[in-house]
């Protein structure tokens, strides 16, 4: 490759790097998710020892506002295999509107949280031996054990033009984003799944899983999602600039003449 097909990789590699984000975040430890008369148990991302596999569930919801909870759960689960080291997925967003200049807000064209849960086709699977094929922040083969084997999901729903990123001089200082995020299990098996209610948002750099809502697949049932942190883009992550990669084309030429 010549220099100036290496200056227009790069110049093209910048315009796709400017124009995604990822959201690796950190979780706080207290975040949890509960379901009150099923399986009555919780699982919190600060139980568990911070090993692969450590226990973060399931605990008896009677002590879930306790500040010492019992140490030996109901039944051992990973249902957060990456701890508070969510990696979540990432976002696009509209790099032709962001020029690096002032305060410039730019639409989120694409949200992939397929980090944040993944279908594991192992989550039906009723054997607690068998190990997840998929990791993910939230274990879907930790949610299928925990649901007695039932088919499940975690459904997003659709952005829209009130989604988006905000740069200061070409530094991501906000992220705004509010979607459906639905819970869903098939206690019946019969292809009827009992779907509970909630949103994923990120504001400035809160980023937020909540559910709270009761259903009645057969008997009532509340499942609270309560999954908050800090996406760690926001006030690090900075737009490529033409003039950056002009530098580095600069010094990569340089470094080939003193080699030849």
């Amino acid at each position: 490759m010549n220099m100036t097909q290496t200056f227009f990789a790069i110049v093209a590699a910048g315009s796709a790097s400017a124009g995604q984000i990822g959201l690796g975040s950190t979780m706080n430890a207290d975040s949890f998710i509960s379901e009150d008369s099923i399986t009555g148990s919780f699982a919190r991302i600060g139980l568990g020892d911070g090993s692969l596999g450590d226990a973060d569930g399931l605990y008896d919801i009677a002590d879930i506002n306790n500040p010492t909870p019992p140490t030996t759960p109901f039944f051992p689960l990973d249902v957060f295999p990456r701890e508070a080291d969510f990696v979540v997925g990432d976002l696009d967003f509209d790099a032709a509107a962001v020029s690096g200049a002032g305060v410039e807000t730019a639409g989120v064209t694409n949200l992939d949280l397929s980090e944040l849960w993944a279908s594991d086709p192992t989550r039906i699977d009723p054997n607690p031996t068998t190990a997840p094929s998929v990791v993910s922040d939230i274990s879907d083969r930790a949610l299928g054990l925990w649901f007695f084997g039932a088919p499940g999901a975690i459904e997003f729903g659709s952005l829209d033009a009130s989604d988006t990123v905000t740069f200061t001089d070409g530094v991501l200082t906000s992220i705004d984003v509010s979607i459906t995020a639905d819970f869903s299990i098939d206690a019946s098996g019969a292809g009827a799944p009992t779907v509970w209610s909630g949103t994923f948002s990120i504001s400035g750099d809160a980023i937020s899983f909540q559910v709270n809502d009761t259903q009645n697949p057969f008997i009532p049932s509340t499942i609270v999602i309560d999954l908050t942190g800090r996406v760690d883009a926001v006030g690090s992550f900075v737009i490529p600039t033409p003039a950056g990669a002009l530098s580095f084309l600069a010094g990569a030429a340089l470094v080939a003449r003193r080699r030849r």
